[in-house]
Protein backbone atom coordinates (compact mmCIF):
# COMPACT_ATOMS: atom_id res chain seq x y z
CA UNK A 1 0.00 0.00 0.00
CA UNK A 2 2.91 2.38 0.57
CA UNK A 3 3.15 2.55 -3.23
CA UNK A 4 -0.24 4.50 -3.57
CA UNK A 5 0.79 8.12 -3.43
CA UNK A 6 -0.53 9.76 -5.97
CA UNK A 7 0.88 12.86 -8.36
CA UNK A 8 -1.81 14.99 -7.33
CA UNK A 9 -0.50 14.93 -3.70
CA UNK A 10 3.42 16.05 -4.31
CA UNK A 11 5.07 14.80 -1.15
CA UNK A 12 1.64 15.18 1.34
CA UNK A 13 4.59 15.14 3.82
CA UNK A 14 6.68 18.11 3.15
CA UNK A 15 3.49 20.74 3.16
CA UNK A 16 4.60 22.67 6.13
CA UNK A 17 0.86 22.54 7.45
CA UNK A 18 0.79 18.96 7.50
CA UNK A 19 4.16 18.76 9.22
CA UNK A 20 2.73 20.99 11.89
CA UNK A 21 -0.26 19.25 11.86
CA UNK A 22 1.68 16.08 12.32
CA UNK A 23 3.27 17.40 15.53
CA UNK A 24 0.51 17.60 17.52
CA UNK A 25 -0.57 14.77 17.26
CA UNK A 26 -1.20 14.00 21.29
CA UNK A 27 -2.05 10.07 20.76
CA UNK A 28 1.76 9.02 20.09
CA UNK A 29 4.70 10.03 20.86
CA UNK A 30 6.34 13.65 19.02
CA UNK A 31 7.74 13.67 16.04
CA UNK A 32 11.05 14.12 17.04
CA UNK A 33 12.69 16.90 13.73
CA UNK A 34 12.32 19.82 13.05
CA UNK A 35 9.80 21.21 10.23
CA UNK A 36 12.39 22.66 8.11
CA UNK A 37 14.03 19.23 7.22
CA UNK A 38 11.04 18.79 5.15
CA UNK A 39 11.47 22.12 3.54
CA UNK A 40 14.87 20.84 2.44
CA UNK A 41 13.64 17.76 1.42
CA UNK A 42 10.89 20.19 -1.10
CA UNK A 43 13.52 21.74 -2.20
CA UNK A 44 15.45 18.77 -3.20
CA UNK A 45 12.68 17.12 -4.79
CA UNK A 46 12.15 20.13 -7.01
CA UNK A 47 16.15 20.26 -8.06
CA UNK A 48 15.38 16.47 -8.67
CA UNK A 49 12.53 16.47 -10.68
CA UNK A 50 14.56 19.00 -12.91
CA UNK A 51 12.31 21.93 -11.62
CA UNK A 52 14.37 24.13 -9.04
CA UNK A 53 12.59 27.29 -7.53
CA UNK A 54 14.93 29.20 -9.82
CA UNK A 55 13.99 27.94 -13.11
CA UNK A 56 10.91 30.52 -13.79
CA UNK A 57 12.07 34.32 -13.92
CA UNK A 58 11.23 37.06 -15.53
CA UNK A 59 13.09 39.06 -18.30
CA UNK A 60 13.26 42.75 -18.98
CA UNK A 61 10.06 44.10 -20.35
CA UNK A 62 9.86 43.94 -24.45
CA UNK A 63 8.47 46.38 -26.79
CA UNK A 64 5.77 44.40 -28.19
CA UNK A 65 4.40 43.04 -24.59
CA UNK A 66 4.27 44.69 -21.05
CA UNK A 67 6.48 41.00 -19.79
CA UNK A 68 8.59 38.19 -21.06
CA UNK A 69 7.76 35.02 -18.64
CA UNK A 70 10.84 33.09 -19.76
CA UNK A 71 11.29 29.48 -18.55
CA UNK A 72 15.88 28.88 -17.77
CA UNK A 73 16.98 26.20 -19.06
CA UNK A 74 18.21 23.02 -17.17
CA UNK A 75 21.13 20.77 -16.77
CA UNK A 76 19.33 18.67 -14.27
CA UNK A 77 22.56 17.93 -12.60
CA UNK A 78 20.66 16.95 -9.26
CA UNK A 79 19.23 14.09 -10.84
CA UNK A 80 22.64 13.32 -12.96
CA UNK A 81 24.51 13.17 -9.63
CA UNK A 82 22.35 11.01 -8.03
CA UNK A 83 22.00 8.50 -10.68
CA UNK A 84 26.26 8.66 -10.68
CA UNK A 85 26.79 8.12 -7.04
CA UNK A 86 24.02 4.64 -7.02
CA UNK A 87 25.69 3.71 -9.78
CA UNK A 88 28.53 3.53 -8.31
CA UNK A 89 27.76 1.95 -5.17
CA UNK A 90 24.91 -0.98 -5.95
CA UNK A 91 24.20 -2.81 -9.54
CA UNK A 92 23.06 -6.13 -10.18
CA UNK A 93 27.02 -7.30 -9.84
CA UNK A 94 26.46 -6.93 -6.21
CA UNK A 95 26.87 -9.88 -4.44
CA UNK A 96 25.62 -10.90 -1.07
CA UNK A 97 27.25 -13.90 0.82
CA UNK A 98 25.37 -15.71 3.56
CA UNK A 99 27.35 -19.02 5.29
CA UNK A 100 24.07 -20.56 6.46
CA UNK A 101 22.42 -22.57 3.54
CA UNK A 102 18.88 -22.32 4.68
CA UNK A 103 19.03 -18.72 5.57
CA UNK A 104 20.58 -18.03 2.23
CA UNK A 105 18.08 -19.58 0.15
CA UNK A 106 15.40 -18.00 2.07
CA UNK A 107 16.79 -14.38 2.10
CA UNK A 108 17.71 -14.85 -1.57
CA UNK A 109 13.88 -15.78 -2.40
CA UNK A 110 12.42 -12.87 -0.65
CA UNK A 111 14.90 -10.54 -1.92
CA UNK A 112 14.45 -12.07 -5.47
CA UNK A 113 10.56 -11.73 -5.11
CA UNK A 114 10.38 -8.73 -4.54
CA UNK A 115 12.77 -7.99 -7.75
CA UNK A 116 15.21 -5.88 -5.07
CA UNK A 117 18.29 -6.26 -7.75
CA UNK A 118 16.40 -3.95 -9.65
CA UNK A 119 14.27 -1.81 -7.40
CA UNK A 120 17.15 -0.82 -4.88
CA UNK A 121 19.21 1.22 -7.28
CA UNK A 122 16.23 3.33 -7.86
CA UNK A 123 15.81 3.95 -4.31
CA UNK A 124 19.11 4.41 -3.93
CA UNK A 125 19.18 6.96 -6.36
CA UNK A 126 16.14 8.72 -4.29
CA UNK A 127 18.11 8.44 -1.29
CA UNK A 128 20.62 10.36 -2.83
CA UNK A 129 18.76 13.35 -4.09
CA UNK A 130 16.02 13.56 -1.32
CA UNK A 131 18.61 12.69 1.81
CA UNK A 132 17.07 9.41 2.79
CA UNK A 133 14.81 6.99 2.50
CA UNK A 134 13.40 3.40 4.03
CA UNK A 135 12.42 0.01 3.10
CA UNK A 136 9.87 -1.92 5.38
CA UNK A 137 9.19 -5.56 5.31
CA UNK A 138 6.19 -7.21 5.66
CA UNK A 139 3.84 -10.03 5.46
CA UNK A 140 1.14 -10.79 2.66
CA UNK A 141 -1.48 -12.92 4.20
CA UNK A 142 -2.62 -12.60 0.78
CA UNK A 143 0.28 -13.66 -1.02
CA UNK A 144 1.74 -15.40 1.65
CA UNK A 145 4.79 -13.92 1.40
CA UNK A 146 7.04 -11.49 2.74
CA UNK A 147 7.40 -8.21 0.68
CA UNK A 148 9.37 -4.94 0.67
CA UNK A 149 7.56 -1.69 0.85
CA UNK A 150 9.72 1.67 -0.20
CA UNK A 151 9.37 4.89 1.91
CA UNK A 152 10.75 7.89 0.27
CA UNK A 153 12.38 10.48 2.62
CA UNK A 154 9.03 12.63 2.52
CA UNK A 155 7.04 9.93 4.14
CA UNK A 156 9.07 8.98 6.37
CA UNK A 157 8.99 10.35 10.63
CA UNK A 158 11.11 9.46 12.93
CA UNK A 159 9.85 9.29 16.67
CA UNK A 160 12.80 8.29 18.60
CA UNK A 161 16.75 7.32 17.90
CA UNK A 162 20.12 7.19 19.29
CA UNK A 163 23.23 8.01 18.07
CA UNK A 164 23.48 5.29 15.76
CA UNK A 165 19.29 4.19 14.57
CA UNK A 166 16.22 5.13 14.47
CA UNK A 167 14.21 3.11 16.64
CA UNK A 168 10.55 4.17 16.37
CA UNK A 169 9.25 6.14 13.15
CA UNK A 170 5.88 7.13 11.65
CA UNK A 171 5.18 6.28 7.95
CA UNK A 172 2.51 8.27 5.76
CA UNK A 173 0.55 7.14 2.66
CA UNK A 174 -1.90 9.30 1.12
CA UNK A 175 -4.56 8.76 -1.54
CA UNK A 176 -7.97 10.27 -2.80
CA UNK A 177 -11.47 8.70 -3.27
CA UNK A 178 -14.33 10.49 -4.38
CA UNK A 179 -13.25 13.82 -3.87
CA UNK A 180 -12.27 13.18 -0.25
CA UNK A 181 -8.08 13.27 0.34
CA UNK A 182 -6.71 10.60 3.03
CA UNK A 183 -4.40 9.99 5.01
CA UNK A 184 -3.16 6.98 6.37
CA UNK A 185 -0.25 7.18 9.51
CA UNK A 186 1.07 4.00 10.26
CA UNK A 187 3.37 4.43 14.03
CA UNK A 188 5.84 2.01 14.33
CA UNK A 189 6.23 1.96 17.95
CA UNK A 190 8.08 -0.26 21.26
CA UNK A 191 6.57 -0.69 24.28
CA UNK A 192 8.81 -2.26 26.36
CA UNK A 193 10.46 -5.05 24.12
CA UNK A 194 6.93 -5.56 22.08
CA UNK A 195 7.25 -4.25 18.51
CA UNK A 196 3.80 -2.76 18.21
CA UNK A 197 2.13 -1.18 14.66
CA UNK A 198 -0.80 1.57 15.18
CA UNK A 199 -3.10 2.44 12.23
CA UNK A 200 -5.25 5.48 11.39
CA UNK A 201 -6.63 6.58 8.89
CA UNK A 202 -7.56 10.79 8.40
CA UNK A 203 -10.14 12.44 6.16
CA UNK A 204 -10.15 16.07 4.62
CA UNK A 205 -11.35 18.05 2.17
CA UNK A 206 -8.44 19.97 1.61
CA UNK A 207 -4.89 18.08 0.00
CA UNK A 208 -2.59 19.96 2.23
CA UNK A 209 -4.95 19.25 5.49
CA UNK A 210 -4.54 16.18 7.70
CA UNK A 211 -8.20 16.51 8.39
CA UNK A 212 -10.18 14.69 11.03
CA UNK A 213 -9.54 10.75 12.21
CA UNK A 214 -11.85 8.28 10.54
CA UNK A 215 -12.41 4.25 10.59
CA UNK A 216 -10.07 2.27 8.94
CA UNK A 217 -12.62 0.42 6.51
CA UNK A 218 -13.43 3.05 5.26
CA UNK A 219 -10.88 2.43 2.41
CA UNK A 220 -9.12 -0.27 4.18
CA UNK A 221 -11.07 -3.28 5.05
CA UNK A 222 -8.90 -5.61 6.60
CA UNK A 223 -6.66 -3.19 8.51
CA UNK A 224 -6.47 -3.83 12.25
CA UNK A 225 -6.18 -0.86 14.03
CA UNK A 226 -3.08 -2.69 16.52
CA UNK A 227 -0.68 -5.55 15.93
CA UNK A 228 1.90 -6.74 18.21
CA UNK A 229 4.78 -8.71 17.51
CA UNK A 230 6.91 -10.29 19.56
CA UNK A 231 10.26 -11.89 19.84
CA UNK A 232 11.51 -9.11 17.04
CA UNK A 233 15.42 -8.11 17.24
CA UNK A 234 15.04 -4.75 15.85
CA UNK A 235 12.07 -2.21 13.26
CA UNK A 236 10.24 -3.55 10.76
CA UNK A 237 12.43 -0.67 8.40
CA UNK A 238 15.46 0.10 7.51
CA UNK A 239 16.33 3.81 7.13
CA UNK A 240 19.43 4.47 4.22
CA UNK A 241 21.04 7.73 4.14
CA UNK A 242 23.64 8.99 2.09
CA UNK A 243 27.35 8.75 4.54
CA UNK A 244 27.55 12.55 4.77
CA UNK A 245 27.39 15.04 8.44
CA UNK A 246 23.94 16.74 8.37
CA UNK A 247 25.46 20.23 8.42
CA UNK A 248 21.70 21.79 8.72
CA UNK A 249 20.37 20.44 11.92
CA UNK A 250 23.49 18.68 13.91
CA UNK A 251 20.88 16.96 16.31
CA UNK A 252 18.55 15.23 13.21
CA UNK A 253 18.77 11.71 12.62
CA UNK A 254 17.89 12.62 9.45
CA UNK A 255 20.38 12.25 6.21
CA UNK A 256 20.65 15.42 3.86
CA UNK A 257 20.75 15.48 -0.41
CA UNK A 258 24.24 14.62 -2.21
CA UNK A 259 24.03 18.24 -3.37
CA UNK A 260 22.31 20.10 -0.35
CA UNK A 261 25.53 21.94 -0.26
CA UNK A 262 25.83 22.75 -3.85
CA UNK A 263 23.04 24.91 -4.63
CA UNK A 264 24.73 27.88 -5.86
CA UNK A 265 26.61 25.46 -8.12
CA UNK A 266 23.57 24.40 -9.38
CA UNK A 267 22.02 27.44 -10.35
CA UNK A 268 25.26 28.57 -11.44
CA UNK A 269 25.35 25.88 -14.05
CA UNK A 270 21.39 26.39 -14.96
CA UNK A 271 22.53 29.69 -15.77
CA UNK A 272 25.51 29.21 -17.86
CA UNK A 273 23.55 26.32 -19.64
CA UNK A 274 21.04 28.55 -20.25
CA UNK A 275 23.52 31.69 -21.58
CA UNK A 276 24.74 28.59 -23.97
CA UNK A 277 21.72 28.06 -24.96
CA UNK A 278 20.27 32.05 -25.48
CA UNK A 279 23.69 32.89 -27.20
CA UNK A 280 22.64 30.63 -30.39
CA UNK A 281 19.02 32.52 -29.54
CA UNK A 282 20.58 35.96 -29.98
CA UNK A 283 23.39 35.13 -32.15
CA UNK A 284 21.37 35.53 -35.32
CA UNK A 285 22.66 37.48 -38.08
CA UNK A 286 21.70 41.07 -37.59
CA UNK A 287 21.71 43.12 -40.74
CA UNK A 288 21.23 47.30 -40.39
CA UNK A 289 19.49 48.88 -43.80
CA UNK A 290 18.75 52.23 -44.83
CA UNK A 291 15.15 52.93 -43.73
CA UNK A 292 14.58 53.59 -46.81
CA UNK A 293 14.44 49.48 -47.49
CA UNK A 294 11.55 49.33 -44.21
CA UNK A 295 8.83 49.73 -44.78
CA UNK A 296 6.59 50.20 -41.84
CA UNK A 297 2.85 47.97 -41.45
CA UNK A 298 -0.29 49.28 -39.37
CA UNK A 299 -1.04 46.63 -37.12
CA UNK A 300 -3.16 47.48 -33.79
CA UNK A 301 -2.74 51.07 -34.67
CA UNK A 302 0.82 50.82 -34.24
CA UNK A 303 3.57 51.16 -36.85
CA UNK A 304 5.36 47.92 -36.81
CA UNK A 305 8.67 47.14 -39.08
CA UNK A 306 7.83 44.33 -42.02
CA UNK A 307 9.97 41.89 -41.01
CA UNK A 308 9.74 39.01 -38.68
CA UNK A 309 12.54 39.51 -35.72
CA UNK A 310 12.67 35.64 -34.93
CA UNK A 311 13.94 35.13 -38.29
CA UNK A 312 16.26 37.97 -38.76
CA UNK A 313 16.90 41.23 -37.04
CA UNK A 314 17.32 44.14 -38.87
CA UNK A 315 17.70 47.33 -37.68
CA UNK A 316 17.25 51.25 -39.71
CA UNK A 317 19.96 53.02 -39.76
CA UNK A 318 20.48 56.16 -41.97
CA UNK A 319 23.44 55.24 -44.17
CA UNK A 320 22.09 55.70 -47.80
CA UNK A 321 25.92 55.42 -48.40
CA UNK A 322 25.95 51.53 -47.66
CA UNK A 323 22.12 50.42 -47.44
CA UNK A 324 23.25 46.96 -45.86
CA UNK A 325 25.93 46.54 -42.91
CA UNK A 326 26.06 42.86 -41.17
CA UNK A 327 26.30 43.17 -37.71
CA UNK A 328 26.45 40.03 -36.57
CA UNK A 329 29.11 39.06 -33.57
CA UNK A 330 30.89 35.07 -32.79
CA UNK A 331 28.89 32.96 -30.86
CA UNK A 332 31.12 32.32 -27.81
CA UNK A 333 30.85 28.72 -27.70
CA UNK A 334 33.94 27.66 -26.34
CA UNK A 335 34.65 30.30 -24.08
CA UNK A 336 30.84 28.80 -22.29
CA UNK A 337 31.77 25.18 -22.48
CA UNK A 338 34.77 26.22 -20.69
CA UNK A 339 32.92 28.02 -18.07
CA UNK A 340 30.35 25.31 -17.36
CA UNK A 341 32.83 22.35 -17.39
CA UNK A 342 35.01 24.65 -14.56
CA UNK A 343 31.58 24.58 -12.40
CA UNK A 344 30.65 21.03 -13.59
CA UNK A 345 34.60 20.15 -11.68
CA UNK A 346 33.42 22.46 -8.95
CA UNK A 347 30.19 20.21 -8.41
CA UNK A 348 32.14 16.99 -8.33
CA UNK A 349 34.00 18.40 -6.06
CA UNK A 350 31.66 19.58 -3.75
CA UNK A 351 29.77 16.09 -4.32
CA UNK A 352 33.13 13.81 -3.56
CA UNK A 353 33.52 12.75 -6.81
CA UNK A 354 36.87 13.56 -9.20
CA UNK A 355 37.24 16.36 -11.53
CA UNK A 356 36.38 15.89 -14.85
CA UNK A 357 33.47 13.02 -13.74
CA UNK A 358 30.78 15.63 -16.04
CA UNK A 359 32.07 17.24 -19.05
CA UNK A 360 29.73 19.42 -20.97
CA UNK A 361 30.53 19.05 -25.13
CA UNK A 362 28.09 20.81 -26.44
CA UNK A 363 25.72 18.17 -27.22
CA UNK A 364 25.14 17.08 -23.44
CA UNK A 365 26.81 15.62 -20.38
CA UNK A 366 28.87 12.99 -20.67
CA UNK A 367 29.93 11.01 -17.66
CA UNK A 368 33.63 9.24 -17.22
CA UNK A 369 33.86 5.78 -17.72
CA UNK A 370 37.43 5.13 -17.39
CA UNK A 371 38.84 2.68 -14.52
CA UNK A 372 39.08 5.10 -10.68
CA UNK A 373 41.90 4.76 -8.97
CA UNK A 374 41.91 3.41 -5.29
CA UNK A 375 43.46 6.83 -4.09
CA UNK A 376 40.89 8.80 -5.95
CA UNK A 377 38.27 11.00 -3.99
CA UNK A 378 35.45 9.21 -5.96
CA UNK A 379 36.63 5.96 -4.82
CA UNK A 380 37.03 6.92 -1.15
CA UNK A 381 33.54 8.57 -1.74
CA UNK A 382 31.89 5.74 -2.89
CA UNK A 383 33.57 3.32 0.04
CA UNK A 384 32.53 6.07 2.63
CA UNK A 385 28.67 5.62 1.59
CA UNK A 386 29.13 1.84 0.92
CA UNK A 387 29.44 1.51 4.70
CA UNK A 388 25.87 2.40 5.15
CA UNK A 389 24.26 0.97 2.82
CA UNK A 390 26.25 -2.30 3.86
CA UNK A 391 25.18 -1.85 6.98
CA UNK A 392 21.54 -1.36 5.74
CA UNK A 393 21.27 -4.06 4.14
CA UNK A 394 22.36 -6.46 6.47
CA UNK A 395 19.62 -4.58 8.83
CA UNK A 396 17.65 -5.94 6.38
CA UNK A 397 18.20 -9.69 5.78
CA UNK A 398 18.15 -9.33 9.66
CA UNK A 399 14.59 -7.94 9.18
CA UNK A 400 13.02 -10.42 6.78
CA UNK A 401 14.38 -13.57 8.79
CA UNK A 402 12.78 -12.03 11.66
CA UNK A 403 9.18 -11.88 10.01
CA UNK A 404 9.85 -15.18 8.42
CA UNK A 405 10.09 -16.77 11.74
CA UNK A 406 6.95 -15.05 13.14
CA UNK A 407 5.17 -16.32 10.45
CA UNK A 408 6.53 -19.54 10.11
CA UNK A 409 8.00 -19.17 6.87
CA UNK A 410 11.72 -19.51 8.21
CA UNK A 411 12.74 -22.23 10.70
CA UNK A 412 16.63 -22.02 10.05
CA UNK A 413 19.94 -20.07 12.65
CA UNK A 414 19.00 -16.24 13.94
CA UNK A 415 22.70 -16.37 13.70
CA UNK A 416 24.89 -16.22 10.70
CA UNK A 417 27.75 -14.69 8.68
CA UNK A 418 26.64 -12.04 5.92
CA UNK A 419 28.92 -10.08 3.76
CA UNK A 420 28.35 -8.29 1.03
CA UNK A 421 30.68 -7.99 -2.65
CA UNK A 422 30.05 -4.14 -3.67
CA UNK A 423 31.97 -5.28 -6.65
CA UNK A 424 34.91 -2.73 -7.34
CA UNK A 425 35.69 -2.93 -10.93
CA UNK A 426 35.53 0.10 -10.99
CA UNK A 427 38.81 0.63 -9.44
CA UNK A 428 42.18 -0.66 -9.72
CA UNK A 429 42.36 -2.52 -7.12
CA UNK A 430 42.23 -6.35 -7.73
CA UNK A 431 46.10 -6.76 -8.22
CA UNK A 432 46.21 -4.31 -5.35
CA UNK A 433 44.33 -6.20 -2.36
CA UNK A 434 46.32 -9.10 -3.45
CA UNK A 435 49.80 -7.60 -2.93
CA UNK A 436 48.65 -6.39 0.29
CA UNK A 437 47.31 -8.91 1.93
CA UNK A 438 50.18 -11.48 0.65
CA UNK A 439 52.42 -9.29 2.21
CA UNK A 440 50.69 -8.92 5.34
CA UNK A 441 50.07 -12.24 5.26
CA UNK A 442 53.60 -13.31 4.77
CA UNK A 443 54.90 -10.78 7.18
CA UNK A 444 52.92 -12.81 9.75
CA UNK A 445 50.55 -9.69 10.54
CA UNK A 446 47.35 -11.42 9.27
CA UNK A 447 46.18 -14.87 9.76
CA UNK A 448 46.10 -17.31 6.61
CA UNK A 449 42.11 -17.65 6.71
CA UNK A 450 41.65 -13.64 6.98
CA UNK A 451 44.26 -12.73 4.01
CA UNK A 452 41.98 -15.48 1.72
CA UNK A 453 38.72 -13.71 3.21
CA UNK A 454 39.95 -9.72 2.54
CA UNK A 455 41.28 -10.85 -0.50
CA UNK A 456 38.04 -12.22 -2.24
CA UNK A 457 35.17 -10.83 0.06
CA UNK A 458 34.50 -14.15 0.94
CA UNK A 459 32.32 -15.42 4.56
CA UNK A 460 35.35 -17.29 6.61
CA UNK A 461 33.41 -20.48 5.54
CA UNK A 462 33.81 -19.58 2.17
CA UNK A 463 37.58 -18.68 2.77
CA UNK A 464 38.00 -22.19 4.66
CA UNK A 465 36.55 -23.75 1.61
CA UNK A 466 39.22 -22.32 -0.72
CA UNK A 467 41.96 -23.02 1.16
CA UNK A 468 41.27 -26.91 2.18
CA UNK A 469 40.11 -27.05 -2.32
CA UNK A 470 43.76 -25.58 -3.10
CA UNK A 471 45.48 -27.80 -0.31
CA UNK A 472 44.03 -31.10 -2.19
CA UNK A 473 44.81 -29.62 -6.25
CA UNK A 474 47.89 -31.03 -8.09
CA UNK A 475 50.62 -29.16 -6.97
CA UNK A 476 52.17 -27.88 -9.86
CA UNK A 477 48.94 -25.70 -10.30
CA UNK A 478 49.70 -23.83 -7.48
CA UNK A 479 51.44 -20.96 -8.90
CA UNK A 480 54.44 -18.32 -7.41
CA UNK A 481 51.81 -15.94 -7.27
CA UNK A 482 49.27 -18.08 -5.44
CA UNK A 483 51.62 -18.74 -3.21
CA UNK A 484 52.05 -15.32 -2.58
CA UNK A 485 48.71 -14.48 -1.88
CA UNK A 486 47.37 -17.14 -0.23
CA UNK A 487 49.96 -18.70 1.54
CA UNK A 488 49.97 -22.35 -0.11
CA UNK A 489 52.60 -23.42 -2.10
CA UNK A 490 53.70 -26.89 -3.38
CA UNK A 491 54.97 -27.97 -0.24
CA UNK A 492 51.31 -27.88 1.64
CA UNK A 493 49.76 -29.58 -1.22
CA UNK A 494 47.79 -32.85 0.37
CA UNK A 495 48.85 -31.32 4.13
Amino acid sequence: MWEKIKQYMKGVAMRLGMVKELKQLDSHKEIEIDESAYEYIEKNKKIYAGEPDWQVYKEYPSFQKTHVNRTMKTFNMGKKVSEKMAMLIFSEKVKMNIDNDEAKEFVESVLEDNDFVYNFPRYLEYMFALGGSAIKVYFDPDKEKIKLSYAPADAFFPLSNDSSKIDEALFVDAESKNGKFYTLLEFNEWDGDLYTIRNELYKSDSADKLGKQTNLSELYEDMEEETAMPDLRRPLYVYFKPNIANNKNLHSPLGISLYENCYDTLYLLDYMYDFWWHEFRMGKRKVAVSKALLYPIMEDERLRGMFDPEETIYEAVNDENDPVQDLTVDIRVEQIISGINAALDILAMQTGLNPGTFRFDGTGIKTATEVISQNSETYQTKNAHEQLVDKGIKDLITTIVDVGKLYKLYKGPDEFGVTLDFDDSIAQDRNQNMAYYSSMYNSKLMPHLYSVMRANDLTEKEAQEWIDMMKQENGSAVTDEMSDAFGVGAQNVGE
